[in-house]
């Protein structure tokens, strides 16, 4: 996958990450997925679109990771938050969970490399 390539599919994140940043993300998406077959340059496309969502949120928050709060109370406070995700952070973005539903597809489990 080129950059160019990347941008005809996910022309919203033009311009929005460091050159570094992207050509880094892109070469991690070339590294994997071969044994997705025909679906190997959509799991490229989604793994790249993730990690670029990943990468704005982090840079947004000062690199702080979001917690899910779950519950909370105001008297005496309290908060709950989630448990960390089985799969990682591929469940904090819809592109992330489009590639869980492709690993699904390919290997019958969520869990993805």
């Amino acid at each position: 996958m080129t950059r160019e390539t990347f941008f005809e599919w996910y022309p919203q994140f033009r311009d929005t990450v460091p050159e570094a940043v992207l050509t880094d993300i892109l070469r991690r998406a070339n590294a994997r997925f071969g044994e997705y077959g025909e679906d190997t340059e959509a799991a490229r496309q989604l793994f790249a679109a993730h990690r670029v969502v990943m990468h704005l949120r982090a840079a947004a928050s000062g690199g702080e990771r979001p917690s899910r709060i779950t519950g909370k109370r105001v008297g005496e406070v309290q908060v709950s938050y989630a448990a960390p995700a089985s799969a990682g952070d591929f469940e904090e973005t819809v592109y992330g969970m489009e590639l869980l539903g492709l690993a699904r597809l390919h290997f019958g489990t969520k869990y993805v490399e």
